[in-house]
């Protein structure tokens, strides 16, 4: 199911991706990080490392990825959202991503499909 591909790449990604803004940007700790987006801090000391599957840095690279975390991660800092209400924004974006196909190119390359009309 393309949910997969959403749970083991973009969710990481966009994690990581806005761990990275909170942490350059904005100072935040590690510490600070976790508790926010309720994560360990292990996990955001990996993603600081950046240490992360491939697929992974694909999605991170994406600059859907990299619009959606830098607006949450500015609107957390300012303390304009708390977490949960950022989940609006991350849906919104999996959605964009599932119409424009680009989730479905991860999707078919990792379950090694030949096609797929899920998303579309």
């Amino acid at each position: 199911m393309p949910c997969e591909v959403i749970v083991r790449y973009y969710l990481p990604a966009l994690r990581y991706t806005v761990a990275k803004e909170l942490m350059e940007k904005h100072g935040w700790t590690q510490m600070q990080i976790s508790k926010e987006l309720g994560i360990t801090q292990a996990a955001v000391s990996k993603y600081r490392s950046g240490k992360l599957d491939g697929k992974v840095k694909e999605f991170a690279n994406l600059n859907e990825v990299k619009e959606a975390a830098e607006e949450i991660a500015e609107k957390i800092a300012s303390g304009e959202i708390r977490t949960p209400k950022s989940v609006n924004r991350i849906c919104l974006l999996c959605m964009s991503m599932r119409k424009s196909g680009k989730l479905c190119e991860f999707h078919l390359d990792m379950k090694k499909l030949k096609e797929c009309d899920v998303c579309l």
